[in-house]
């Protein structure tokens, strides 16, 4: 099946704030456009999103894609009113620097701007010095008192930057990690009819922290299998050798074989390529000597779950510009719908 994507159902989750356990405004917006296709939804303890479609065998595949996005917490105002804060997730604070991002507080949302020292007046130490989170602030334009009039301890601030397609197919944004993925499956559950696995779709939060989610979603659901939807670092840049990329963007769903948390079950591994190979969709082998994802903690999970990570290339990860490519989009959707609707018949279960 083509995937006739809204491209502007991601734009729209893109643009949402969801920090790693402040998933409640994506939660929501999806709880409310997947209702209608659902057999069931529910959200568990941790504030998972478990939307359940029946299928016409006994097998049940979960599939995951998390909800949440780095991020910044704010954990002091100063008396001329800049916010100090702490990262979520992992964040290069190059990538920072004169930024803008959206302060969430109890009234609303405030613009701020990211600054450090500037240029003009640092000395030759300061410029030998790598830049750290502590030389950084959120400037929100107010003094002290206002400042501490409106944000509080706890606070989170997204990155700010608007959704753009640009070049040859290409969608650049904050959040595609992993928008790009929750997009996929919100995509997988409208279009599944009478599907041949059970299937579980789980829109996990706080995988940027440590797989917080999909380990207890996991441990609740007796999945057969799984596929955990991601994006994954692309490194086809300058600069990058390459043995180095990892994946390219433009040549298809990445299949994991190894990362830094998981080696795939063989038999899945080669049953997701078989089908790929029989369905022409475009697929690449990741191969990821660090980093991981939701299936790290899935196929852990009880007795063990035969995982798999379905990966969408990205550049410039963990940032505001990261970039995918819509054809990648529509070659993981298709793999995820193919296994899903019409079973993986060669795995072993």
């Amino acid at each position: 099946m083509e995937l006739k994507p809204n491209f502007s159902i991601l734009k729209t989750l893109t643009e949402l704030p969801g920090i790693s356990g402040r998933e409640t405004a994506v939660r929501q917006y999806l709880q409310e456009t997947l209702s209608p296709y659902a057999d069931s939804v529910r959200t568990d303890v941790m504030g998972n999103l478990i939307v359940f479609k029946k299928g016409t065998s006994d097998k049940n595949l979960l599939f995951c894609a998390h909800m949440d996005e780095v991020g910044l917490m704010v954990h002091y105002v100063d008396e001329r009113g800049f916010l100090r804060f702490v990262t979520v997730g992992g964040i290069d604070p190059r990538t920072l620097l004169a930024q803008r991002v959206r302060v969430q507080t109890k009234n609303g949302p405030l613009l701020g701007v990211i600054g450090t020292k500037p240029a003009h007046i640092t000395t030759e130490a300061d410029r030998a010095k790598a830049l750290g989170v502590k030389e950084l602030f959120i400037d929100i334009g107010l003094s002290g008192e206002e400042a501490k009039k409106c944000v509080e301890i706890g606070d989170f601030a997204v990155l700010d930057r608007p959704y753009e397609e640009f070049g040859d197919g290409l969608v650049c944004a904050k959040a595609l990690d992993n928008r790009a993925g929750v997009f996929i499956l919100a995509e997988l559950v409208k279009a599944l009819k009478n599907p041949f696995y059970n299937v579980y779709a789980v829109f996990t939060v706080q995988e940027e922290v440590g797989l917080r989610g999909a380990t207890t979603a996991a441990f609740g659901i007796e999945a057969d299998l799984a596929l955990c939807l991601d994006t994954t670092g692309a490194a086809d840049i300058p600069g990058c050798a390459p043995q180095d990329y990892i994946c390219s963007l433009g040549q298809g769903v990445g299949i994991t074989a190894l990362d830094a948390r998981t080696i795939t079950n063989p038999v899945l591994f080669d049953a997701l390529k078989s089908l790929c190979r029989k369905q022409h969709i475009r697929y690449q082998v990741r191969v990821a000597p660090r980093g991981g994802n939701d299936a790290g903690a899935v196929h852990l999970s009880k007795t063990g779950v035969p995982t798999c990570g379905l990966s969408i290339p990205t550049r410039n990860i963990h940032s505001n510009v990261e970039i995918v490519s819509k054809t990648d989009i529509q070659h993981t959707f298709r793999l995820a719908y193919e296994a899903a609707q019409n079973g993986l018949k060669d795995v072993i279960l």
